[in-house]
């Protein structure tokens, strides 16, 4: 079974169309549970490793969290990558995500979203705050922007940059779907012939004031985004919802580096699947 998973994962990364195809039939509700938890057990072994080896790391990062419900989320999901013992999946969160009750909005909110897809986060920012000062978001997938752009482009609040956020501004190159699974390819850790080169820009470089609520889902490359706009979260300190899950070690060095960059910010941790998934997990970080 494990040798047809990564031929299976082998020939998406080499052919677009069979990359379609198995993304649409391995994303059937009949299937999706049963996928995702194949791919997790691929890498059972190396996150068991991993997690025993720096398990200082994450009990020191338990020991950060603001609340007993953020250490269970947090301590129980890293359990069951390692386990996938029923019993240690942790409960499911059944706030908004990205939009805990912790947060405070305003009048004045600046919000950039990071990985803005097609606009549903700037739907529910919307209702949580009507009354606002400015929204810029980031998405590099062309398909994924021009959807974008039908719902948002005539709103002269909200800015809308087709590039992604990253720690420079030049050129990456990007593996392009059309959904949530488009990726910078060096997060990855892939080769594909079907890659093109996107723009990138760090958060720093747009200058921008008084930045209030910073929202990144992007695919693995939290982290550098992050480096990116290292100034603007130490001069401001906004309001942080970052997603972790999309490696082992995203789930501990994300929340290294904010407490790195303001010790004082308070850390919360959700997670937003259902079982057997162990996607959706965001930190969330308040001044």
């Amino acid at each position: 079974m494990f040798r047809i998973f990564n031929f299976i994962m082998k020939m998406r990364q080499k052919s677009k169309i069979f990359s379609i195809i198995t993304y649409k039939i391995l994303h059937l509700i009949p299937f999706r549970g049963y996928f995702h938890i194949l791919k997790k057990r691929v890498y059972k072994q190396e996150a068991l490793l991993y997690y025993t080896k720096n398990a200082e790391r994450v009990n020191a990062i338990a020991n950060m969290l603001a609340d007993e419900y953020s250490k269970e989320s947090y301590l129980g999901m890293i359990k069951f990558r390692q386990t996938y013992d029923k019993k240690k999946y942790p409960i499911t969160s059944d706030e908004y995500q990205y939009f805990i009750k912790e947060f405070k909005f305003n009048k004045n909110e600046v919000f950039l979203d990071c990985g803005a897809f097609i606009g549903d986060t700037i739907d529910i920012f919307l209702k949580h705050c009507p009354y606002y000062d400015r929204i810029v978001a980031f998405e590099p997938d062309s398909k994924n922007f021009e959807k974008l752009k039908i719902k948002h482009s005539d709103n002269q609040k909200i800015t809308l940059i087709n590039a992604g956020a990253y720690n420079k501004n030049g050129e990456v190159s990007f593996l392009e779907h059309g959904n949530g699974d488009s990726a910078i390819i060096e997060t990855l850790g892939i080769k594909s012939n079907y890659a093109k080169n996107i723009q990138v820009k760090s958060i720093d470089s747009l200058n921008l004031k008084n930045v209030s609520f910073i929202k990144m889902d992007i695919e693995g490359a939290e982290l550098n985004a992050l480096k990116g706009a290292e100034k603007t979260i130490i001069k401001n300190k906004p309001k942080l919802a970052i997603c972790i899950y999309h490696s082992d070690e995203d789930m501990i060095r994300i929340a290294e580096y904010i407490h790195e960059l303001v010790p004082e910010y308070k850390l919360y941790v959700r997670h937003y699947s259902f079982y057997p998934i162990t996607n959706e997990i965001v930190l969330y970080a308040l001044p």
